[in-house]
């Protein structure tokens, strides 16, 4: 009999019908993996009934007919091992069965190749039922065959992932074929390029439905070969054309699932919870907010019904789950590659680090040389640990209640949009300008380079060219400031006055934007002799809510505003810490500009800062200097 984790559950329920479906396949386990686990499309491809699932208060129901009968039951959260085998209880409100256990074995064949081994124990709920089972098994052992011999050969054929056992759909109508081209025009018009319109309008018209559930951007912008900007651009561009919807996912970051979706960004809470993980978290954590996009349904009605729940494959980070009952102790094969791993209790906030090795760090450090080890996990361990490739975990529930153990990767696959990439484009302030953050929502956006912009002496200017000549000018200096911040991958936060607070994902693009506006508003400038200075600082920002509009605050930008006080029209002022960043020591060096180097002892800062001046208009470099300021000294922006 197969060891599954519900053995305890199902022994006093008499004897199983087991069924064991054994397919050899030409695959590998790690290509048939990602696409066993979605067992969702594997059931689709099998023709097995829709599924309907609701989760009340952290489980789990599902709800289904089969040959014209209704059948309800509750899902035990999937065990698996990566690579290796996964499994299911569920206990069926009603029906010719009180329980039913599914599982996957994949074992590596000496010939090449993979052994699946398809388990499902029954668990009649008399013995007038047991003859019944036998109608099913034929029907179940040939769809499973039908569905893994044509993902056996799509492999082989190496077709593209995303491809494997996908589904067309119908062909779209005439007047939607007609929106689809006018929406293509529209955004050719907008500037969006002829690929990129082509390969986002083909997706939308082409793509099995499963695939247009969450529309993600970055890998789509990877699979298609497209830069990711121009396609993040494009989305948001479809979705004022109507094409497609805007969406903001909030992430648990124990399963990273997906716990809500709200359509507008106002409506994202201060923090979130997770039932099945029993944790609430912050939604101003930097992975707590994903950005993704939907099809309109006037365009297409996406299928969101499901064959199945495919747990892992949205819990992919996680390697080992497994559920232990009081006292269990359980051996696991695994399949962990060298790398980082948190080993946790799901509902428990305290984990352990688990290092695997690889052989050449293995022979370098204290640790066990066998390429296989036995790593023990217990409830309550602390000290981190070490071991060499695929170890055998051997785990140990030594508490009194059901416990699941989870081995997770500590990294975040970097393929999610995240909302600091939106607030940074200027076509998404600009395009979504009605989006706003709730007045207790701060959302980390990662580290920024800020610049401020600000007039010199704007008072003598306004005297000297009366209010109507110098608001016109102010205002033609604000449209070059936003078109070569715009220029350079920037955007415009906001304006205070006569100044400009911008922000970058890159201090090279950031630098180069500030040298863009020396040269503009230089002293030879003979309209107006409008002159600016330029500040500059990278770091961490938080985006907040500030007049109803999206703002950036933190150190990084208060810092900005204060270096104001060091600069005069022409310079630009920034800590030594961002000139030595090989990005923008790449303009620095392309710029050949001279650099004074300055030592400014600041009241809010417990040591003395280096910062560089730039002065586009002097030729020799001027020597260092300390700088204590006075009281009086302008310290900010006005």
């Amino acid at each position: 009999m197969f060891d599954h984790p519900w053995t305890r559950e199902t022994r006093d329920l008499g004897p199983p019908i087991a069924w064991r479906f054994s397919f050899d396949l030409q695959a590998s386990a790690e290509e048939l993996w990602p696409i066993l686990i979605d067992t969702d499309r594997l059931d689709r491809a099998m023709r097995l009934p829709l599924i309907e699932y609701t989760e009340q208060d952290g489980v789990l129901r599902g709800a289904s007919r089969l040959f014209g009968y209704a059948f309800r039951w509750t899902e035990r959260p999937w065990a698996w091992v990566a690579g290796k085998q996964m499994s299911t209880l569920r206990v069926y409100d009603n029906g010719i069965a009180t329980h039913l256990v599914v599982a996957f074995v994949l074992e590596p064949r000496s010939a090449g190749g993979t052994r699946l081994d398809v388990h499902l124990l029954w668990y009649p709920r008399s013995a007038l039922s047991r003859p019944l089972f036998s109608v099913g098994e034929r029907h179940v052992r040939a769809a499973y065959r039908r569905a893994l011999e044509r993902l056996d050969q799509q492999i082989a054929e190496d077709r593209p992932r995303h491809v494997l056992l996908a589904r067309r759909p119908p062909a779209l109508g005439r007047e939607v074929q007609r929106r689809l081209a006018a929406i293509r025009a529209e955004l050719l018009r907008d500037g969006v390029k002829a690929g990129v319109a082509d390969a986002l309008v083909r997706h939308v018209e082409g793509a099995d439905d499963m695939d247009l559930r969450r529309i993600r951007v970055v890998p789509l912008a990877r699979r298609w070969r497209i830069d990711e900007r121009e396609l993040v651009i494009a989305c948001l561009r479809a979705t004022r054309a109507g094409l497609l919807r805007l969406c903001w996912e909030l992430i648990c970051p124990h399963c990273r699932g997906v716990r809500q979706t709200v359509r507008v960004l106002g409506e994202v809470p201060p923090k979130a919870s997770c039932a099945p993980c029993a944790a609430e978290f912050s939604t101003d954590a930097p992975e707590a907010i994903e950005v993704t996009f939907q099809v309109d349904p006037s365009i297409r009605r996406v299928d969101t019904r499901v064959h199945c729940l495919a747990e892992a494959a949205t819990k992919q980070h996680i390697h080992v789950q497994q559920p232990l009952d009081p006292g269990e102790r359980r051996s696991l094969e695994t399949r962990l590659s060298p790398g980082r791993y948190r080993v946790r209790i799901v509902g428990e906030p305290r984990h352990r680090l688990l290092d695997v090795l690889d052989f050449l760090d293995v022979l370098n450090v204290n640790a066990p040389r066998s390429p296989v080890q036995e790593v023990m996990l217990r409830e309550g361990d602390k000290a981190a640990l070490r071991s060499g490739p695929s170890p055998v975990l051997t785990l140990v529930n030594e508490g009194r209640e059901r416990r699941t153990f989870v081995v997770e990767d500590v990294r975040w696959v970097d393929d999610a949009l995240r909302p600091a990439a939106l607030f940074g484009l200027q076509e998404f302030r600009d395009l979504f300008a009605f989006e706003f953050l709730a007045a207790k929502v701060q959302i980390q956006v990662g580290e920024q380079t800020i610049l401020f912009s600000d007039i010199v002496g704007s008072t003598r200017f306004y005297e000297r060219l009366g209010d109507a000549r110098a608001f016109a000018a102010v205002k033609r200096h604000f449209h070059e400031v936003y078109t070569a911040v715009r220029a350079n991958r920037g955007v415009v936060v906001k304006t205070i006055g006569d100044a400009v607070m911008a922000a970058f994902r890159d201090p090279g693009d950031a630098l180069q934007a500030a040298v863009a506006l020396q040269e503009l508003f230089h002293d030879d400038r003979s309209e107006t002799g409008l002159r600016l200075r330029l500040t500059l600082t990278m770091g961490s920002c938080l985006a907040v809510n500030l007049n109803s509009g999206i703002d950036y605050f933190g150190r990084t930008v208060n810092l900005a505003a204060k270096l104001q006080g060091f600069a005069s029209a022409g310079q630009i002022v920034f800590p030594a810490s961002l000139r030595d960043d090989p990005r923008a020591q790449r303009v620095l060096g392309a710029q050949k500009i001279p650099v004074q180097e300055l030592t400014l002892d600041l009241p809010f800062l417990d040591e003395p800062l280096d910062v560089c001046r730039l002065d586009l208009h002097r030729s020799e470099v001027a020597p260092p200097v300390r700088v204590r300021p006075s009281r009086h000294r302008r310290a900010g922006m006005h």
